[in-house]
């Protein structure tokens, strides 16, 4: 009789210790910023140069076209630029930059521009970041107005969900910000 009441009651306490299972959100790893440690970029046969982050790494898509990749293995993300001379196109080139960037704004929930110029460099240019969950939150375009056009274009190579990105999107954007303040045409180079 002893064994039995042992036996109920150890049958009691298990089954009170067991709960249903309760659904919890997946979770998000955290994610590491590379260091922020420049050194100066000179593009294989293109007329511009900037500094780069140093645990950024370059892919040449066509480096008779200037189309580079700037990758940031580590943070799935990716800068692409397109550099393109200029040759009595500025405006189409203008409007072409401005059409790719306003195309994400069925997507995104907000688009802020600013205006950049930097006389000792000629470079002269508008950046645009995008809010929401645009396939691209950052972008950019700059030219000296007379011989050089480049574009560059932030890609997260991941969904496009804005909390979860936001440390990379805000990291991202201090890259642009670093690399168009440290750009300068090979032919304006002093």
């Amino acid at each position: 009789m002893k064994g039995l009441k042992i036996i109920i009651i150890l049958c009691i306490v298990v089954s009170a210790c067991i709960s249903d299972p309760v659904a919890r959100p997946n979770g998000f790893m955290r994610i590491g910023m590379p260091e922020k440690s420049y050194s100066p970029f000179q593009a294989h046969d293109c007329p511009f140069t900037s500094s780069l982050n140093s645990s950024a790494k370059i892919i040449y898509k066509d480096s008779a076209a200037c189309w580079i990749d700037i990758v940031y293995p580590t943070l799935l993300s990716t800068i692409q630029l397109t550099y393109k001379p200029v040759e009595n196109n500025l405006k189409e080139l203008f409007l072409d930059a401005q059409k790719l960037a306003y195309k994400h704004t069925v997507k995104a929930t907000g688009m802020h521009e600013q205006i950049f110029a930097y006389d000792n460099s000629r470079v002269y240019g508008m950046y645009y970041e995008l809010s929401g969950a645009s396939a691209t939150t950052t972008q950019f375009y700059a030219t000296d107005s007379t011989q050089h056009f480049l574009r560059g274009v932030l890609y997260h190579y991941s969904t496009p969900n804005p909390d979860s990105l936001a440390p990379v999107t805000s990291f991202m954007r201090e890259e642009m910000v670093e690399f168009i303040s440290n750009l300068y045409w090979a032919d304006e180079q002093s």
